[in-house]
């Protein structure tokens, strides 16, 4: 599991509508805004920056709604957390089936012009540099939006994410109503929702993440005879953590076990190529070898496979500029890692933060300082993804002649642009 996403970098939007001049008001939403914004700012559940999450209360056209959403996707980074939360009326656009999010002049008849269309919420995530995004959607109907966003089917998407993750969290399928009971201060979902956040989750991770969540919901919801809760996520989109587990966070924390001696083998930082009879697709090509480990397996990136998007895209503007970065390469199958390697310059010593892999070669921190990084690296490429080899896969592919040694290192392919491109 990973650790809690950046709360500098991150953003959260929590749109709620309680009144509506169409639809039956429901009060409890503007309860819901406020205790998912007070868990989500506490510093000791995860501390995001109160300005990096904005509240969208009883907002009235659609444009209101958007255009807070396409700033927060806009600003949020690589490292960070976007989360998009709705609470209020969902509805159903009868020519085609789609799913609209009431707003305060939402007209039943006609929820295409009026409301706000999920497709448009869909959008916003998939074109956010972060690389952990999440939906949640505490409405009637509120199942129709997963097939948007987290469907294995949606072959645009699966290319626009590559190795993000993505999670939809909805209250109900895509035939039910939402519960907001008038006995209780919060909707149904969002209720149980806030309460684990804050309280945690007996016997949960030390981070509670959508998975886990999602689980605890459901069997409350189940034994309250409630709708059900779904979740659709991609590329472990339902490990993403939102917050420290209260049940786990009061604990006296556990004495790690004694760490087991890495035995790193010499193929750390040697490029390797995929033999004519390797059987693998993905071993076509050159591949660096960043770790490897005879008890562990060992993992690596391939060196000449462009993705699809711009360096400025996922390292943002300026550190993409200052590097001089060429493109973004598809590193491997596995998606849920960006990293960012590094030749530095002659005589230059790495600086703090940034981890060695061999002379010369360095895994650069993704929010590195731009001058910084400007004035000691020789040339920089950015990979999304790697590959990954089980214990004893790798040496058993180099004995049957899968892969080959390539007859230099990661340093010297990465210093020349034209032999790294060859």
């Amino acid at each position: 599991m990973t650790g809690l996403s950046d709360a500098r970098r991150s953003r959260v939007v929590l749109v709620g509508s309680s009144t509506y001049d169409n639809f039956p008001a429901i009060p409890a939403v503007t309860n819901n805004l406020t205790a998912l914004r007070d868990v989500l700012i506490d510093p000791q559940r995860w501390g995001l920056d109160p300005d990096a999450c904005r509240v969208v209360h009883n907002p009235e056209t659609p444009r209101d709604v958007h255009t807070v959403m396409r700033r927060a996707a806009a600003e949020v980074d690589v490292s960070g957390l976007l989360l998009l939360y709705f609470a209020g009326h969902g509805v159903i656009d009868p020519d085609t089936g789609v799913l609209h999010l009431a707003v305060g002049q939402t007209m039943p008849d006609s929820a295409y012009s009026s409301a706000v269309p999920f497709d448009w919420v869909r959008r916003l995530v998939q074109g956010s540099r972060s690389a952990h995004r999440v939906v949640v959607l505490d409405c009637c109907y509120a199942g129709r939006a997963i097939p948007g966003l987290g469907s294995a089917d949606d072959a645009a998407l699966a290319t626009q994410v590559e190795i993000d993750r993505s999670c939809v969290l909805v209250a109900a399928s895509g035939n039910r109503v939402a519960l907001a009971p008038p006995d209780e201060p919060l909707t149904a979902f969002t209720g149980v929702l806030v309460e684990l956040l804050r309280d945690g989750v007996e016997g949960g991770p030390a981070l509670l993440d959508l998975g886990t969540l999602h689980d605890e919901i459901r069997r409350v919801q189940w034994a309250r005879g409630r709708p059900i809760p779904e979740l659709r996520a991609r590329n472990g989109g339902d490990r993403i953590p939102i917050v420290i587990n209260a049940r786990r966070a009061a604990r006296t924390p556990e004495r790690p076990p004694p760490e087991t001696p890495r035995l790193d083998s010499s193929l750390v930082g040697r490029v390797l190529r995929g033999a004519a009879v390797a059987t693998d697709p993905e071993l076509d090509g050159a591949v660096a070898i960043l770790a490897h480990s005879p008890i562990e397996g060992a993992i690596g990136v391939r060196l000449d496979r462009p993705a699809t998007r711009s360096p400025a895209h996922v390292l943002g503007d300026e550190l993409a500029a200052s590097l001089h970065v060429p493109a973004v390469l598809d590193g491997g199958p596995v998606r849920d890692v960006v990293l960012l390697l590094a030749v530095l310059r002659a005589g230059v010593a790495p600086p703090d933060g940034w981890r060695v892999l061999g002379p010369g070669l360095v895994v650069m921190p993704l929010d590195a300082d731009p001058a910084r990084a400007e004035a000691v690296v020789e040339a920089a490429y950015l990979f999304v993804g790697y590959l990954g080899w089980r214990p004893h896969q790798l040496e058993t592919e180099l004995a049957a002649g899968d892969l080959v040694d390539a007859g230099t290192d990661l340093a010297t392919w990465l210093a020349d642009p034209q032999q790294a491109w060859a």
